[in-house]
C-alpha cells in the first residue's frame, strides 16, 4: 500500500530511459547509475559515487576519529543515542565536508548529515528554514 503513494516520484524511472546525475549533471542510460532501498535508482551515476567514496576514504585517513565522548557539533547527541540513525551496521559518525572544495568540515551523526545534504549545503536555505520553524 504505502509503496504505491511513491510510485509516480521521478526515482522510480521505466526500463530503457535515461537519467540525469546530480552530481555532474550529465545525462546517462540508467545501467550508469546504482539502485538503494528496494531498487530506488541513486541520485548520482555510478562514475560519481566511484569518486565520491575515494573522497570520503581519503578524509578518514586524514582526520582522526572522534573521541569517545564526542558529541555532534549540531544536535548534540552522543554515539550511544546517534548510534542506529545510519542503520545497524554504520559507525554513529559520517564525515561532514564541503561538497565544492572536498575538505573536511568535521563528524556529525548521520541524520544532522542528511539534513544539511537535504537543503544542498545552502545557508541561505538552512536560515529560510530556522525562520520557517520559528514563526510556527
Amino acid at each position: 500500500m504505502q509503496l504505491k503513494l511513491f510510485e509516480c516520484l521521478p526515482n522510480k524511472i521505466k526500463e530503457g530511459s535515461n537519467k540525469k546525475c546530480t552530481k555532474c549533471n550529465e545525462i546517462k542510460p540508467l545501467d550508469a547509475f546504482g539502485t538503494v532501498n528496494g531498487g530506488l535508482i541513486r541520485p548520482e551515476c555510478r562514475k560519481c559515487m566511484n569518486e565520491m567514496v575515494v573522497i570520503r576514504n581519503k578524509l578518514r585517513k586524514e582526520n582522526p576519529p572522534t573521541p569517545q565522548d564526542y558529541v555532534c557539533p549540531i544536535c548534540r547527541q552522543k554515539a550511544e543515542q546517534v548510534k542506529d540513525y545510519g542503520g545497524k551496521r554504520n559507525q554513529p559518525w559520517v564525515i561532514d565536508h564541503c561538497h565544492t572544495s572536498n575538505e573536511f568540515r568535521g563528524w556529525l551523526c548521520h541524520r544532522c548529515n542528511r539534513g544539511l545534504g537535504s537543503f544542498g549545503d545552502n545557508v541561505n536555505c538552512l536560515q529560510r528554514a530556522i525562520k520557517y520553524l520559528e514563526s510556527s
